[in-house]
């Protein structure tokens, strides 16, 4: 698989990351670069805004919130001892897939039962979260957990119209305590233009779709809701969603003032 490589004044060093898929957003600019989009939360505060940064939305006695004490920042969604209780973060409509440019996207999350809770995170259309893993939304790029199943769906939806694929990896039950963390998954994709969607699972390429891909506007998600009458709960490192703002790249200025 070819790499795609961009330069600019600040650069993802990710070079030394060769997986079976090959370099994971090698010189990838990120932050000043104008030419680019850029959103980043690593969840490293006290709490999350869920006024003017996110809409925080809470199913029955379901909980989010950021953890406290744990290193790296981790954000959890908990079931609270009822089936069908969870929560979700997503914000403003920003991120459509355009004709000849980019948008990349990667979380890395821990499920405690991993075959026991409904969760998608990807890109998706503002919605209302609700039991049906975990919400009835049209246009989606992202990833499905299904309850009773562990295993990881690559997911493009046009319209009402879904191509999912299993990517052949499962979650497995983990945890977040402190600096020690099991059973984590980053989960990825690269969306090349308005036609083809690459899904990688621990930055491993692990399906390709062409089929029923987006073009509305999309928001980050992340939403879990428990599929049994258990605590269970998922936790997520960070999300982060950069696209091409322009194809042609920054401009080079030789003379400086």
């Amino acid at each position: 698989m070819s790499t795609t490589r961009f330069s600019g004044p600040v650069a993802y060093s990710g070079g030394a990351n060769q997986t079976a898929g090959g370099p994971w957003f090698t010189n990838l600019p990120i932050q000043t670069n104008p030419d680019y989009v850029f959103q980043y939360e690593d969840f490293t505060g006290i709490a999350v805004d869920g006024t003017n940064d996110w809409t925080y939305s809470q199913l029955t006695s379901g909980t989010g919130a950021i953890l406290a004490d744990a290193v790296g920042g981790w954000y959890e969604i908990a079931g609270t001892g009822s089936d069908d209780t969870g929560a979700s973060l997503q914000g403003n409509e920003i991120w459509g897939p355009e004709a000849s440019k980019n948008i990349y996207f990667e979380t890395r999350i821990v499920s405690t039962d991993a075959d026991q809770m409904d969760v998608f995170v990807g890109l998706c259309e503002n919605g209302t979260l609700a039991t049906g893993v975990p919400f009835a939304t049209n246009n989606q790029i992202g990833f499905l957990i299904v309850d009773e199943a562990a295993d990881i769906y690559a997911v493009c939806d046009s319209g009402g119209t879904e191509t999912k694929t299993d990517t052949g990896v499962d979650m497995a039950d983990g945890s977040v305590s402190g600096s020690t963390i099991s059973g984590d998954r980053r989960l990825g994709f690269i969306v090349r233009g308005t036609g083809q969607v690459e899904f990688y699972v621990d930055r491993a390429l692990v399906t390709t779709t062409t089929d029923n891909i987006p073009t509305s506007q999309m928001t980050t998600w992340f939403a879990a809701v428990a599929g049994e009458a258990t605590a269970n709960k998922v936790d997520c490192d960070y999300l982060l969603t950069v696209a091409q703002r322009s194809t042609d790249g920054m401009t080079q200025y030789n003379k400086q003032p």
